[in-house]
């Protein structure tokens, strides 16, 4: 498990690294949209498709980073309220209902994928659109692997045999 766990930090450094660039990304399309508007008075189109398309990467594996910090929103309002077998039974929902979200999301974009793959921005007609929706299988997949790596490790904590 400490393998796994491994790569699982891993990845979380690498989604780390892609969040910043993607931030930085729509800062910069941003900006340079402005002065284009202001100096030339012309808008184009493809910034703003960029910026979009960096904004849903930045957003989903924000949620990832989130996730795997435990500081989601979830059900913690109930959770930190409750102690004992009361507060075990919520950290595994919580985990069960992230496995199961995870699920989701590869399928949505598996069934997606057909559709998506064949349809391409107006302004960057090379471009398709699969790749705004990478990011939800990613996230996803990711949601999947560290759920069931905390219900690993919790329930071998559980029984004695963890840290």
């Amino acid at each position: 498990m400490n393998m796994y766990k491994k790569i699982l930090d891993g990845f979380i450094k690498i989604v780390c690294v892609l969040l910043i660039v993607s931030v930085l990304g729509i800062v910069a399309l941003i900006l340079n949209e402005l002065v284009i508007r202001n100096v030339l008075n012309k808008s184009f189109r493809g910034m703003t498709e960029l910026a979009g398309l960096l904004f849903l990467w930045m957003a989903f594996l924000g949620i990832t980073v989130l996730y795997d910090k435990e500081e989601l929103i979830s059900i913690d309002m109930i959770y930190s309220r409750t102690q004992g077998k009361v507060r075990t039974v919520f950290w595994f929902v919580r985990h069960a209902v992230t496995l199961g979200l995870g699920i989701v999301m590869i399928v949505s974009f598996c069934g997606l994928y057909p559709f998506v793959v064949t349809e391409y921005y107006s302004s960057m007609p090379n471009f398709s659109k699969m790749w705004q929706f990478l990011p939800l299988a990613v996230s996803g997949g990711f949601f999947v692997l560290k759920a069931v790596y905390n219900i690993i490790e919790k329930s071998k904590q559980l029984r004695g045999d963890g840290k």
